[in-house]
């Protein structure tokens, strides 16, 4: 079940719903994000966890939050050649194998965010990327380059350098 609610709202829908959610997949794509882009949240739990702490019996998983609705339209959303990558938080392993599947559908990318414990991680990204998008018109993108740059020159400019000495 997608639960695409403002935040604050959320947590009341559910526990209103009670055990009728138990053992089903919650999937929060909501983003506490409020004036000035700040985070809603504030240190406290992620709107993901307000969620399962509303929902005990229900599994919740934090995906789908990081792009706007417009992206979700494209079929499927890639990008220079690139699928989309879609960070998945949660606890729960088979509702987590659900919505790597569901992420996989749509023609993107799954990747593991960890517990849902990191779901914030996420909530802190978009209200991030959010404010640089549209606060600055920045390209968020640019802001993290291709994983063979994450520790320093990729393996190829290495080899280079050694067969160069």
């Amino acid at each position: 079940m997608l639960v695409a609610l403002p935040f604050g709202v959320g947590a009341d829908v559910v526990r209103e719903l009670g055990g009728a959610l138990d053992g089903t997949v919650l999937l929060d794509c909501s983003n506490p994000v409020g004036p000035g882009f700040r985070l809603l949240t504030r240190g406290g739990p992620s709107a993901a966890e307000q969620l399962a702490a509303a929902a005990p019996g229900a599994h919740v998983v934090k995906a789908f939050n990081l792009c706007h609705e417009g992206v979700w339209r494209m079929r499927p959303p890639v990008f220079e050649g690139r699928p989309l990558a879609v960070p998945v938080c949660g606890d729960d392993e088979a509702a987590l194998a659900r919505v790597r599947e569901l992420v996989r559908d749509l023609g993107c990318t799954p990747v593991t965010g960890g517990g849902l414990d990191r779901a914030g991680l996420l909530e802190a990204t978009a209200a991030l990327f959010i404010g640089l998008w549209v606060g600055e018109g920045a390209d968020a993108q640019a802001i993290a380059p291709p994983l063979a740059y994450a520790t320093g020159p990729d393996q190829q400019e290495q080899e280079k350098e050694r067969e160069l000495r």
